[in-house]
């Protein structure tokens, strides 16, 4: 019994982590970017559209929602692991294999980017058969593998292709 009481500390600790590190990585897409105005009641200062490309405002909010979609995935999977409901972790897992393989998912062709997608492709791959194994913990480390393959594939998007646009 006590083995299993660390096994689910352990799960609740890394599932603590990987809902942090998701809200980190997702922070601007949810509007946690504020200022500390913003913090303290003020009203949040919009970012202004680009005027006179409907087009790039049209893909920005279509990328969004894709993001969204991708983070709800991820929340399904965490929630799986804090539950021991390797079941849940299974459909979150194909939500997210099935998301990677579609053409939005692509936001540049550099070779780094692909090598990061690749990367994550494989983690969840991994993560989908600890989950079909039953095997909580293995599950439970592939998540944060998975976690942190989102982590730094957003920080090299962020810092090379954004910088770049």
């Amino acid at each position: 019994m006590a083995r299993r009481i660390g096994s689910v500390k352990w799960i609740v600790l890394a599932g603590i982590a990987s809902a942090f590190l998701l809200v980190m990585a997702f922070r601007d897409h949810l509007g946690l970017n504020r200022s500390v105005h913003a913090q303290e009641g003020a009203a949040p200062v919009e970012k202004t559209k680009q005027e006179g490309n409907p087009q790039k405002d049209e893909q920005a909010s279509a990328l969004s929602k894709f993001m969204r979609q991708k983070l709800n995935a991820s929340n399904q999977i965490l929630e799986g692991l804090c539950t021991e409901d390797l079941t849940m972790v299974q459909d979150g897992a194909k939500v997210l294999t099935r998301m990677s393989h579609e053409e939005r998912w692509r936001v540049s062709s550099d070779m780094m980017y692909r090598r990061y997608s690749n990367e994550f492709i494989a983690s969840v791959d991994e993560l989908q058969k600890d989950a079909e194994a039953n095997d909580l913990n293995k599950a439970s480390l592939a998540w944060v593998n998975v976690t942190m393959k989102c982590l730094k594939c957003h920080e090299w998007v962020r810092n090379t292709v954004i910088a770049e646009k």
